[in-house]
């Protein structure tokens, strides 16, 4: 009667400890960061071409449209330094 007893404790402790293994991520997400080349880099349409806007430093790439495969080049690159300015080279 006793090993019974024990066995449903133990049972029921497993139980509990994998069910809030189970529930972490669902209780507590964790935050997903990308990490790549191109993090924090932002691109928008613009006309015959597309802007790459680099949201850390402020640098903006306007480039030509790619009308041939590979043929991206810049037209040219600008900087950020205060909202409402002028862009400068």
């Amino acid at each position: 009667m006793r090993i019974d007893l024990y066995s449903k404790v133990v049972l029921t402790l497993i139980l509990l400890v994998l069910a809030v293994i189970a529930l972490r991520p669902v209780i507590q997400p964790q935050a997903v960061v990308a990490q790549g080349n191109l993090t924090g880099v932002q691109f928008t349409y613009n006309g015959g071409g597309f802007l790459a806007i680099d949201t850390r430093t402020g640098d903006v790439w306007d480039y030509y449209a790619m009308e041939n495969p590979g043929d991206g080049t810049v037209k040219g690159h600008y900087k950020i330094t205060k909202l409402g300015q002028p862009l400068t080279h």
